[in-house]
């Protein structure tokens, strides 16, 4: 199974950290974020990556090149970075064997091994793609900038709405997916509507009950977003091995 890792915007809000470099890049606790979601994924059995980059591209290429990271990375470049996501993970799909299943993780968020174990570790059963849900919803920081979502009262794997406007909502997406071919179908249909998001993909497999949740439990996961949200986590103490 693939992770396809999702590194192609311009990360304007953490400007004044990064100085132009991609987000992904940027040492939290003395290394870079790539390296830790590399790290967390290898664990999970996990040893071929689909690099999706764009902002400052050859910042990302320069450094796999540079590091020995001991694992296979591929590096694709899109060209409409500057869109919303859903067009970078449609970016991997050459690289992702006809019929396999894979991974997407953002490129801006730390979480520790066993968030992704909880999730690769999961079945797909009748979903085309699960997404790590977070039901602390009052513990997550920056909850504005956060994807809300909402599952089913009667099955908390089955979700019923997804969007960053949600008013009425019990789980926040952690941005670690696990998803089988077809999701990339439900991103062409949300495209050739005009919707560019992952989420957009997200909701069409909403819309035919093929979109599911895992319950993080305890996992912890933060979206590295803002100068504040590095600074909270320059005090936590992240578990690098499953207990």
């Amino acid at each position: 199974m693939k992770l396809i890792i999702i590194a192609a915007g311009k990360s304007s809000r953490l400007r004044t950290v990064t100085e132009g470099s991609p987000k992904t890049l940027l040492k939290v606790n003395g290394k870079t974020i790539l390296d830790q979601i590399i790290e967390n994924a290898c664990f999970a059995g996990i040893s071929n990556f689909v690099l999706i980059t764009g902002y400052r591209h050859e910042n990302l290429e320069t450094y796999i090149k540079s590091c020995d990271l001991g694992v296979k990375v591929d590096l694709v470049y899109n060209p409409d970075w500057d869109k919303a996501n859903g067009i970078s993970v449609f970016a991997g799909k050459p690289l992702i064997p006809n019929g396999k299943s894979f991974m997407i993780s953002m490129s801006d968020h730390i979480y520790d091994v066993d968030l992704f174990l909880k999730i690769a570790q999961s079945e797909l059963g009748t979903y085309s793609a699960l997404v790590g849900l977070d039901f602390k919803v009052n513990d997550v920081f920056d909850i504005d900038g956060a994807m809300k979502v909402s599952v089913s009262e009667n099955n908390r794997t089955k979700i019923t709405s997804m969007s960053k406007s949600l008013k009425v909502f019990n789980a926040i997406d952690c941005g670690v997916f696990k998803c089988n071919y077809q999701f990339f179908d439900a991103l062409e249909k949300a495209k050739k509507k005009g919707d560019c998001g992952l989420s957009d993909g997200c909701n069409v497999l909403i819309t035919e009950g093929k979109m599911g949740g895992v319950d993080i439990g305890d996992s912890f996961w933060m979206d590295v977003d803002t100068p504040e949200s590095i600074e909270k986590l320059s005090s936590v103490n992240i578990p690098v091995k499953s207990n």
